[in-house]
């Protein structure tokens, strides 16, 4: 028996939420209001994104939903039909550290920044040098 579990994230912006997607190996499609059971009335469908990844023989495979809340992403997961090798855990704080990366790297480029040196610690965090030159 399936059972759907919606976990609220901080994610907001859908650019990058799709860069994170595509970098991570998975792929997307927009979901239209026929296509998925995840809704409630007032939600907004516009931009919600169906994850899946495509199996050695070319076909999708779920693997979970980003719903819009009208301030930001919940991802919708079947936990108990879960079916990748790597554990959901694991995968999900991967996507949102990921995710807060590529938000760090598209905002201070934004403000001028360049980035200068990268580590990634045995932890599993990444350290940023960015750098910005006065011009005046």
């Amino acid at each position: 028996m399936s059972h759907f579990s919606k976990i609220k994230t901080n994610i907001t912006d859908l650019n990058v939420l799709i860069k994170t997607i595509g970098q991570l190996g998975f792929d997307y499609q927009f979901v239209s209001s026929t296509d998925n059971c995840f809704y409630t009335h007032e939600e907004n469908k516009n931009n919600d994104l169906l994850v899946y990844q495509i199996n050695k023989y070319g076909n999708k495979n779920h693997v979970f939903t980003f719903i819009w809340n009208v301030s930001e992403y919940n991802l919708v997961v079947d936990l108990e039909l879960w079916s990748l090798s790597i554990d959901f855990n694991y995968l999900f704080d991967h996507l949102l550290q990921q995710y807060a990366y590529n938000m760090i790297m598209n905002t201070s480029s934004i403000l001028g920044f360049q980035k200068v040196k990268e580590q990634l610690n045995y932890d599993g965090s990444i350290k940023l040098t960015l750098q910005k030159w006065d011009n005046s």
